[in-house]
């Protein structure tokens, strides 16, 4: 949901554009849409930490997904970077991916103007994860390190579905070098006075060999008590289907 749970999201929007210090490309056929957003939720969408030359510095993009009254979506997109000079952290926001994709390769540029940072993987290096924009390709995909065949028996242990993946994909899992999570766009409901949740993530994991494995988390609060349930699946259609039918049980449509 949004930064702080007891934002409106008006109130979440007003702090986005507050902080940002370019408001004013925001467009106001987007503003004027997004009086009417009834839920938000912000997701992490890119990252990129340079640790050396000193100072180390940091660079985020974030997605705020503004649910309207009329159950269609608006996006916004923020970028947070710290400024070389030792400022602090800077915000700039877009209603615009490929304007967003300009600012972060500005951003990017100057991270590497004091020398050219290390190869990603290496020590000390500019570790990254870009997502790439909805409805384009893909850039190639980076792996923070991590201790990611845990995080593959901490996903599969909490999952409650029966038919989720088992000892085999366990012990593929186990030689994994890295992973990242991404968010998999979908619909997000609000029936009546009851808010419903309902959010599928991509865990991608790199294995040793160089090969490329991805497990799909649905999380959503449709369990009759309003608790917050995961289930993990090995395809990505197949995580969408559960989630259908978990509203249609429950007299939904996503």
């Amino acid at each position: 949901m949004s930064d702080r749970g007891h934002l409106t999201p008006a109130h979440h929007l007003e702090e986005l554009l507050a902080r940002a210090q370019n408001p004013f490309d925001v467009r106001d056929t987007v503003l004027d849409r997004l009086r009417s957003a009834v839920m938000c939720q912000v997701e992490l969408y890119g990252w990129r930490h340079r640790n050396v030359p000193a100072p180390a510095l940091r660079c985020s993009s974030f997605r705020h997904v503004f649910l309207l009254a009329d159950g269609s979506s608006v996006l916004l997109w923020e970028l947070r970077y710290d400024s070389p000079d030792g400022a602090g952290e800077l915000h700039e926001v877009y209603d615009d991916t490929e304007a967003l994709r300009r600012a972060e390769r500005r951003a990017h540029r100057r991270m590497g103007e004091r020398g050219e940072p290390d190869r990603p993987g290496r020590t000390a290096a500019v570790f990254d994860f870009l997502t790439g924009s909805p409805g384009t390709a893909c850039p190639r995909r980076e792996y923070p390190e991590g201790d990611s065949a845990d995080h593959a028996r901490r996903l599969l242990r909490r999952a409650e579905n029966q038919d989720r993946p088992g000892e085999e994909t366990l012990r593929l899992l186990s030689s994994a070098l890295g992973h990242h999570i991404l968010h998999v766009p979908g619909p997000r409901m609000r029936a009546g006075d009851c808010q419903v949740w309902c959010s599928v993530y991509e865990h991608a994991f790199l294995l040793a060999d160089g090969s490329e494995i991805s497990l799909y988390e649905l999380e959503h609060n449709m369990t009759g008590t309003g608790r917050l349930a995961c289930e993990v699946y090995p395809d990505e259609s197949v995580a969408g289907q559960a989630a259908h039918r978990l509203a249609r049980e429950r007299g939904l449509d996503l």
